[in-house]
């Protein structure tokens, strides 16, 4: 049978797409599915072309083997990238603005864990959270909080303490959170939630971003675990240290 939409896609379209997919799989109400599923038609993408149903991981599977490719890619980067040597860390980072998180720190002993938005540029470039240490009192808060050790994933592993963050990617000009042009792509946060049953309280790192990314995807979380939101670590925050260290105590409690 002859495919009855496209199969080349912008990347703005295919990050779209993938969101719309995300949306897809999050409800259970059939007309909203009609709703999306009509949405996707618009963008010339039919999922009978590919399968009777799909969600996705389905999806990014299409992607990554090539049934859905990329429309003028080498144009693509060429007028709206400023570093054109592909990052191996990255799907499709030559876009200067489009930034992808870390992976999570945490292990099978982990109890708590603090979600921030998408880490700064500087801790992208180190492969380690909270390094942009003059703007951002995160370790700061820790050392109070737990005592003295190195600024690093095994001192947070040995307090049982774990990292990662509402996003896994997203287009951002700089590290701001505020300057979040699109393209935003959740975490697993409820398959990694399954895969360590030990993690018995989530902390989100700030009631901007943080939680608004947090809200939208994950809110079902909310019954399910105890959430708590501490006043974020970025030195941004209009916020004495003592008067944030006092709350970021009952992370603890």
């Amino acid at each position: 049978m002859a495919k009855k939409g496209r199969t080349s896609f912008t990347i703005a379209e295919i990050n779209r797409l993938h969101q719309l997919f995300i949306e897809k799989d999050q409800t259970t109400d059939q007309d909203e599915k009609k709703a999306i599923r009509t949405k996707m038609r618009r963008m010339g993408f039919y999922i009978s072309d590919f399968s009777y149903d799909m969600n996705s991981t389905d999806f990014e599977l299409l992607c990554k083997s090539g049934n859905i490719s990329i429309i003028n890619y080498n144009e693509y980067v060429k007028s709206n990238c400023e570093d054109k040597e592909q990052s191996k860390m990255t799907k499709i980072q030559d876009c200067h603005n489009h930034k992808e998180g870390l992976a999570p720190w945490i292990d099978e002993f982990s109890e708590i864990l603090i979600l921030g938005s998408l880490p700064s540029d500087v801790s992208i470039k180190e492969q380690a959270y909270y390094q942009n240490k003059s703007k951002n009192s995160f370790w700061k808060l820790m050392h109070d909080l737990l005592g003295q050790g190195d600024d690093s994933k095994e001192f947070l592993l040995k307090k049982h303490i774990a990292l990662w963050d509402c996003l896994a990617e997203g287009n951002r000009k700089g590290s701001m959170d505020s300057n979040f042009i699109g393209g935003e792509i959740p975490n697993k946060l409820p398959e990694l939630l399954v895969s360590y049953p030990n993690i018995k309280r989530i902390v989100i790192n700030g009631s901007g971003d943080a939680k608004k990314y947090f809200d939208r995807y994950f809110s079902a979380l909310y019954h399910q675990i105890e959430v708590i939101t501490v006043p974020s670590s970025s030195n941004a925050r209009s916020m004495s240290f003592e008067d944030k260290l006092q709350e970021w105590k009952n992370i603890l409690k």
